[in-house]
């Protein structure tokens, strides 16, 4: 593997190594806004093969608020938007992240990529490594231990090679923790070199619930939506799907590249590696773009584990996760007490394979408002910007095994049978045979009861 401009990576300042190598490793890598079935042979080979083939692929786990600061936010505490205060893209986090703790707990830790859409970049001091992508598919303008500077070459490989550096730099007998947040493929979804013609003969995208001609049992906001024309279809929808999974393809080679790092240190065996993305997004169904919203398009995601000193079989696995989850799941295996303010739920007990498990989980998302200058502040800049028949729009949601109850203020409430109707096309909140079904899920969202 070629590196791309390493010799120029200042060295990061050496912690004291503890004698902490029984305890694991933590490589969490963190896609952005990418759609929750396209972990797949097709479109992430390595990737797939390397860790949900090798762990666990779990089939419906969620982000709980689907927009990219709440959900890194949520990551980063273990607590849900409600609780950590960043409902919208432009809010700022408050207090401590699992990097703080893991750090002061005798991890040598690391952030390469992305980090928050409110933070400017600067360097974190819980992060002994630090090497902050800021914008920018080729030629990247990044943030190198608090200095700003543009690094050629392509971002995604970009990333890949100080991943592969701060590998390199993790000090003898010192866990690491590793937080690898590619860009990909977000939007404007470049793809990277040699990609730009890949999957030219795929079929376009058009689910049951695409771009549907009537929504009129949906609540009022989205039967207010215009139908896509036919140029935002083909601008937005197919060309735009085709461009990301394009570019995710340099995603999974880096993936590849950064566990063959790891497995030639023989620390592979000995990682926790988690690859998720903080959000999915909308390719046109129920006539949505973008993200933000508790379809199961945008709030489901991608998601594998691979750790096989506890799965002692690989799996799939359908029971309902978070990515609040994350976070007392690395406490747990660290040896460090779970905060008692954590909304998650550790996932140690299900990688081992108990049989005691939630039943539902919380959905909620702050759509934002429109600023002065005419930016939605709820959503990242350029082709986020949504119309205003989105803004103002708060919604909370219970998601069952089976069903989804989703409030939305000053709005007609929602009840989707995501078995029988995976799509969320008919809305059964008025069908007369579920009405204690309804009045049982209402109860436990207002009740806080998840």
């Amino acid at each position: 593997m070629a590196l791309l401009g390493l010799m120029a990576i200042p060295q990061p300042t050496r912690t004291k190594a503890h004698a902490q190598s029984e305890r694991p490793n933590v490589l969490i890598i963190m896609t952005d806004d990418q759609g929750h079935d396209t972990l797949t042979d097709q479109f992430m080979p390595n990737t797939k093969a390397m860790i949900a083939d090798q762990g666990i692929n779990f089939t419906r786990a969620y982000t709980s608020t689907a927009l990219c600061c709440p959900s890194r936010a949520s990551f980063l505490t273990g607590k849900y938007a409600r609780n950590h205060g960043v409902h919208v893209n432009g809010d700022t986090l408050n207090g401590p992240t699992i990097a703080n703790r893991l750090r002061g707990s005798g991890y040598y830790t690391g952030l390469v990529g992305k980090y928050l859409n409110s933070w400017p970049g600067d360097a974190r001091p819980e992060y002994d490594y630090w090497a902050c992508w800021k914008q920018g598919y080729r030629n990247p303008q990044m943030n190198i231990y608090g200095e700003d500077k543009k690094i050629p070459g392509y971002a995604t490989y970009v990333l890949r090679d100080y991943a592969v550096d701060f590998l390199n730099s993790v000090p003898d007998n010192q866990p690491f923790f590793l937080l690898f947040t590619p860009h990909a493929p977000h939007d404007p979804a470049t793809p990277g070199p040699g990609d730009e013609d890949l999957y030219s003969d795929l079929a376009p995208w058009r689910p049951p619930n695409f771009n549907p001609a009537s929504q009129s049992d949906k609540p009022q906001w989205l039967q207010q939506r215009q139908q896509l024309s036919p140029t935002e279809v083909s601008e937005n929808v197919d060309e735009f799907r085709l461009k990301q999974l394009r570019t995710l393809h340099s995603a999974d080679l880096s993936v590849r590249d950064i566990l063959n790092k790891l497995r030639e240190q023989g620390k592979l065996d000995n990682t926790l590696v988690v690859f998720y993305s903080d959000n999915g997004v909308f390719w046109g169904e129920h006539r949505l773009l973008h993200k933000n919203h508790v379809y199961e398009e945008a709030s489901r995601i991608p998601f594998a584990i691979r750790y096989p000193l506890l799965i002692a079989q690989p799996r799939v696995e359908d029971r309902l996760i978070q990515v609040v989850d994350l976070a007392p799941t690395m406490y747990e295996l660290a040896g460090i007490s779970i905060p008692s303010d954590v909304d998650g739920r550790s996932l140690v007990s299900l990688m081992s394979g108990t049989t005691d498990w939630r039943d539902a989980i919380l959905l909620e998302g702050w759509p934002g408002t429109i600023t002065s200058d005419g930016a939605l502040n709820g959503d990242d800049a350029g082709r986020e910007a949504d119309d205003q028949q989105n803004v103002d729009i708060h919604y909370k949601a219970i998601r069952t095994e089976q069903y989804v109850y989703v409030e939305t203020d000053n709005d007609s409430p929602e009840l989707y049978d995501t078995i029988a109707d995976p799509y969320q096309m008919v809305n059964l909140v008025n069908n007369r045979k579920l009405k204690k079904i309804v009045k049982s899920l209402r109860k436990r969202l207002r009740n806080g009861q998840l």
